[in-house]
């Protein structure tokens, strides 16, 4: 990123004006339980953190084709939905994270599964109709398929414990 805060004319409205408007707008859509403003708003700041890294000189691409593919898979059932079901950010690389609420599970698994992909890790004996949504369009699966190792599942916790247990001994430096 210090090439980019070199190089890139994007970078400094999207840290100074930007961030902080969205992050207030996302945390506001958190508190109101708004998955569809968190959706937009979450998928726009990916979007702007990209076209930052493509506004590097030279160009820094996280984003493959499976990324891109991801994308494209979550804006098509969006599309189909009628509405902002699930919405899509990176990692510090090419790795997707799809939000969703629990009650869509189902259609965004369903909408994975018709886009290529079946194995799907973490859902803990949790029995899920999973169905692909009427209208998805299936032609967007085949990159996926190819490209995609696995698919895990995670939920929103209790928050932080207090653990009496330790990874690396206190005493070790």
């Amino acid at each position: 990123m210090q090439t980019t805060v070199k190089t890139g004319t994007l970078f400094k409205e999207r840290a100074e004006s930007i961030v902080p408007l969205r992050m207030g707008l996302m945390k506001k859509a958190i508190l109101e339980r708004d998955f569809e403003t968190f959706a937009e708003f979450t998928m726009k700041d990916s979007n702007s953190f990209h076209a930052v890294c493509l506004d590097t000189t030279p160009p820094i691409f996280y984003l493959n084709d499976i990324s891109r593919n991801i994308i494209a898979v979550v804006e098509e059932l969006n599309r189909v939905m009628g509405r902002k079901v699930a919405a899509y950010t990176f990692d510090a690389g090419p790795n997707a994270v799809i939000y969703y609420e629990e009650k869509m599970e189902g259609v965004v698994l369903g909408a994975l599964k018709g886009a290529g992909l079946v194995e799907v890790d973490g859902l803990q004996g949790k029995m899920v109709e999973v169905g692909t949504p009427e209208g998805f369009s299936e032609k967007l699966g085949g990159v996926l398929v190819q490209g995609v190792s696995r698919v895990i599942l995670t939920g929103v916790g209790e928050g932080p414990v207090s653990v009496e247990t330790h990874l690396v001994r206190p005493d070790s430096r």
